[in-house]
């Protein structure tokens, strides 16, 4: 758990505190206890409430100069784990809130032998105000312990000159080159009166007047790539049979039916390897062939409306629709494809009016 505030800097330099501070901890508790405990850096950290939530602790405060303190934090359990070393497990648990004169002068002398054992390694200026507090847990077990328990040294950051910690590369990026990633190929998009949205049917083709049949765009969580693809030309339609007459023409319509919406074109999730992934980000161009076979996506705000399968008209990418949702499954998860109804054949299609208007959201657009 490190704090965010220095989330990258100290990753870096983990391994530096773990190099100094714990041979530090282990050889104060071999010559002041016995040997047989282990202990375990498990965090650095700026944030103590986090750390200290729930726990009770025996606190031995240092002043290294007028302004400033170290402290160290010793929890209940963990002297609960060094007296059962050292003395043996009894029945008696050890109990901060009745403890014995003798057991808090044995605890903070422990403490102060800490501290002087691991003040070399600081730098203190005599009327400086520190204000980075770093705070370094430790889990100390015994082979005795069935439990692990904690303690914390806080520090001033600024008394420590730690060293980033240069890491060797030890994997290239060939050797996750056969690895799969999930990714979205984007068509292109277009925008559609809801009209015609309400009246789409097997066998229509619909158009993406915002694509390019020699490009796609790949989406892969945070990385947006667009890409150059080989044209296949057995999904090329003749531009005399594409398109015909538009759906909504010469049909009277209400104001809601002639808003135009947003529809976007994309294949269902494809399987890449990291070795395309990365060629694709330098340039490679790809086999429309390759991705063919998978079935095209139109979606209105994020809602599946209809499916089917890739063609071109005239350099631009469209979707010959093979299934149509009904307004009751596209209120459903619509990256499910399983979800979507099947089609209805032109016997038994709804009439427009049944159309759940509530499917779509339209944005006002500005300009």
């Amino acid at each position: 758990m490190i704090g965010s505030i220095f989330f990258d800097e100290l990753y870096k330099q983990f391994a530096w505190y773990d190099s100094i501070f714990t041979p530090v901890v282990k050889n104060c508790s071999s010559e002041f206890f016995f040997d047989g405990f282990e202990y375990k850096l498990a965090s650095i950290s700026t944030n103590m409430n986090v750390l200290a939530q729930n726990e009770t602790f025996f606190v031995t405060k240092v002043k290294i100069n007028s302004k400033n303190d170290v402290y160290i934090r010793i929890s209940q359990e963990a002297i609960n784990v060094i007296l059962d070393k050292v003395l043996g497990k009894n029945n008696r648990r050890f109990d901060l809130t009745e403890v014995t004169e003798l057991e808090a002068r044995i605890i903070t002398a422990f403490n102060d032998f800490l501290y002087e054992s691991l003040a070399p390694n600081f730098t203190i200026e005599p009327h400086r105000r520190y204000n980075e507090i770093l705070h370094l847990t430790y889990f100390v077990k015994s082979e005795i312990s069935d439990n692990a328990a904690k303690f914390i040294i806080s520090v001033p950051k600024e008394i420590l000159s730690p060293k980033d910690v240069e890491r060797r590369v030890r994997f290239e990026d060939r050797d996750f080159s056969s690895s799969l990633v999930d990714v979205n190929l984007l068509l292109g998009t277009t925008t559609f009166p809801v009209a015609d949205i309400k009246k789409l049917d097997i066998g229509d083709i619909v158009v993406f007047e915002n694509s390019n049949s020699s490009e796609m765009t790949l989406i892969c969580e945070n990385i947006v790539q667009k890409f150059k693809v080989k044209p296949n030309i057995k999904i090329i339609e003749p531009y005399e049979t594409a398109g015909g007459a538009s759906m909504s023409e010469n049909e009277n319509t209400n104001l809601w039916d002639s808003i135009q919406v947003d529809m976007a074109a994309e294949f269902d999730k494809v399987k890449v390897t990291l070795g395309e992934l990365k060629s694709i980000e330098e340039g490679l161009i790809v086999d429309l062939c390759s991705v063919y076979d998978n079935k095209v996506s139109l979606k209105v705000g994020g809602k599946l409306v209809a499916s089917g399968e890739l063609v071109i008209i005239n350099d631009r990418f469209g979707v010959r629709i093979e299934k149509v949702n009904d307004s009751t499954n596209s209120a459903s998860d619509s990256d499910d494809m399983s979800n979507t109804s099947e089609p209805v054949n032109d016997n038994e299609s709804a009439p427009a009016e049944d159309f759940d208007y509530s499917d779509f959201e339209v944005e006002d657009k500005e300009g």
